[in-house]
């Protein structure tokens, strides 16, 4: 089965997720980060998932799942401990609804890999069903590498391509200074403030040239 990465964008859309235990739990877990509308249907729900609805992060439906809960979904997660429940969630998703079935990857139009976040900076690990184990030991390796340092540093890096942006400098000298930024010494925080200041006296001094200030 042929499977692309992407990056989706679910800001404000409704995602609906079917289940109240462990698996369940970390699925809110990724939404949460997503800012999307979330909504769990379930009759109970673990403490994880109670602590995340107290602090308004979701919607909780206490009742079993009907195929009219789902209708306006963009997203929708089978995560109950019931492989027929799981079915019937997914087979009751409206077309063009996106579902995963945390029982039957089969069923799955999307899955969740493993993934390592620092901040901008994010990687996914798959391996295509064939060993979730190596995919989270490929991720404990990549978490040695990239630490906590990535937080700032590609916030960094974010920082200085958007001050290149307001500059008058052309696509190639731009992607030459961005070049140069990509490297460890930059992970140092007194570097990274050096070079936000003279590429704002980069922008300044262009843009005064031009006579935008």
């Amino acid at each position: 089965m042929a499977r692309i990465p992407l990056m989706v964008e679910l800001n404000e859309k409704q995602v609906v997720i079917v289940g109240g235990g462990i698996i369940a739990a970390k699925r809110v877990n990724t939404m949460m980060e997503s800012c999307a509308q979330i909504t769990v249907i379930s009759p109970t729900i673990n403490q994880a998932i109670r602590r995340a609805w107290e602090a308004g992060f979701l919607i909780w439906r206490q009742k079993t799942f009907e195929a009219t809960d789902i209708q306006q979904a963009v997203l929708v997660i089978a995560a109950t401990n019931n492989q027929l429940v799981n079915q019937f969630v997914c087979r009751s998703a409206p077309a063009g609804c996106l579902v995963n079935n945390a029982s039957d990857a089969v069923e799955s139009h999307v899955h969740f890999p493993a993934h390592l976040k620092q901040g901008r900076l994010s990687i996914s690990i798959s391996t295509n069903e064939a060993s979730p184990t190596l995919a989270a030991k490929i991720k404990q390796e990549l978490e040695a590498v990239y630490n906590k340092d990535y937080i700032g540093y590609v916030e960094f890096l974010y920082q200085s391509r958007q001050l290149l942006k307001q500059s008058t400098l052309d696509k190639q000298q731009q992607k030459k200074q961005l070049q140069a930024l990509v490297s460890d010494e930059f992970l140092c925080k007194d570097k990274q403030l050096q070079a936000l200041q003279s590429l704002k006296q980069i922008a300044g001094r262009m843009n005064a040239s031009e006579g935008v200030i």
